[in-house]
């Protein structure tokens, strides 16, 4: 019996494997570029070396700009999860106009150009004085990486079996202590893993960094593009394979706590 050959299907397969490429190719050329033994990006690749990864941490204004991004991120995942742990969790309890509401406005900074974001702060912010603080690179972060942690995280909470609660009231418990004796121990796999999407999330973003650093708290990727306007050196790339691993480690954690596809969706399951 012949097997009909499905036109769909092929042309499907077709574009899944040529936006594959498209996607991959600039990330390959990076990698591959990061071992070049030259002092600047040229083809064809000839030598290669390691020398590029030592390289990143014996110059100051990378090592700077690496531990600038580590404290931002470490800012921004605090104060992602103070805010949207409680905002899921009383989304998800009630569903009503205020609850409504709640999910809306949480969710509004990412509809928000970054660019809108970036200079809406660096006005706000100067006129208290807290210009050049990692606390305002901090909370443009936390506007960026709070609308998709609060997925997340609602989608954690809307998994929990509600009869653990009516148990716990049941047996006198009011709803501080359900929430920090019975809620809080069986989502920590999502808290975790919201812990490492606002980490990563942080430690990528760019357009927001770009108008509100400054010399003493210049992050990573502005550190990168301010580099790449003056030199095209192989160490570039190798500091973009260090944030492109920073990416994969989280994904990885995040795929084995509470699955990728959690970070996307939210409903009942």
């Amino acid at each position: 019996m012949k097997q009909v050959w499905d036109f769909k299907s092929f042309i499907f397969n077709f574009l899944l494997i040529t936006v594959l490429i498209l996607l991959l190719a600039p990330l390959l050329i990076v990698f591959i570029s990061s071992f070049l033994d030259k002092a600047h990006l040229s083809w064809p690749f000839t030598d290669f070396t390691f020398r590029w990864y030592v390289e990143v941490f014996q110059r100051e204004t990378w090592v700077k700009a690496l531990t600038n991004s580590l404290i931002v991120a470490g800012l921004t995942t605090l104060l992602t999860l103070l805010i949207c742990t409680p905002a899921a969790y009383a989304i998800t309890r009630k569903t009503n106009t205020l609850t409504g509401f709640l999910r809306t406005f949480f969710m509004s900074p990412i509809m928000i150009p970054p660019v809108m974001i970036g200079i809406s702060l660096l006005i706000f912010l100067s006129n208290f004085g807290l210009r050049g603080s990692y606390f305002d690179l901090a909370l443009g972060h936390t506007l960026w990486a709070g609308p998709i942690v609060l997925i997340t995280m609602i989608a954690v909470f809307e998994r929990i079996n509600p009869i653990y609660n009516y148990a716990a009231q049941d047996l006198g418990a009011n709803s501080l202590e359900i929430f920090w004796q019975i809620t809080l121990p069986m989502v920590k796999p999502g808290l975790i893993a919201s812990a490492f999407l606002a980490f990563v999330l942080s430690t990528q973003e760019f357009i927001i960094g770009l108008f509100l650093y400054t010399p003493k708290t210049i992050i990573l990727p502005v550190e990168i593009y301010t580099a790449i306007r003056y030199e095209l050196s192989p160490a570039i790339s190798a500091i973009s394979v260090y944030l492109v691993g920073i990416v994969i480690i989280g994904l990885f954690v995040i795929d084995r706590l509470i699955g990728i596809e959690n970070v996307s969706f939210s409903g009942k399951g």
